[in-house]
């Protein structure tokens, strides 16, 4: 991450901006996944074994466990879309996207789900 320093809005009042920052401290956080967790983001890459299905679009957690037990996908093209949720046991891979074990065929006969109420 990188911080700026802070300068004011110039003229005249310049020097007494950064006058009155002395001796204050800057917030710096950093975004860190923990040792042996991955991150995905909405928008990441979904791979069947033959190619490529869509884009992550969510997450379904398990209330009790805390732990993911689907990955909400935006499946087929622009008029036969179609919301589903693949099981995580169908996950294989999670770096630069997500590598399923499972063909786009067996993705497109899932069956659809609701993304604003997906246990209904």
């Amino acid at each position: 991450m990188l911080a700026w320093p802070y300068y004011g809005l110039g003229g005249a009042g310049a020097v007494t901006d950064a006058a009155a920052l002395q001796g204050t401290s800057q917030t710096v956080t950093y975004d860190t996944i923990p040792l042996g967790e991955v991150e995905v983001r909405r928008g990441d890459p979904v791979e069947a074994t033959d190619g490529s299905i869509g884009r992550v679009h969510g997450l379904i957690i398990d209330p009790r466990s805390h732990h993911v037990n689907h990955v909400l996908l935006a499946e087929g093209h622009l008029w036969g879309k179609k919301e589903v949720a693949i099981p995580i046991q169908s996950v294989t891979r999670v770096d630069d996207g997500i590598q399923l074990n499972i063909t786009k065929k067996q993705v497109e006969d899932l069956p659809p789900v609701d993304f604003d109420h997906p246990g209904a």
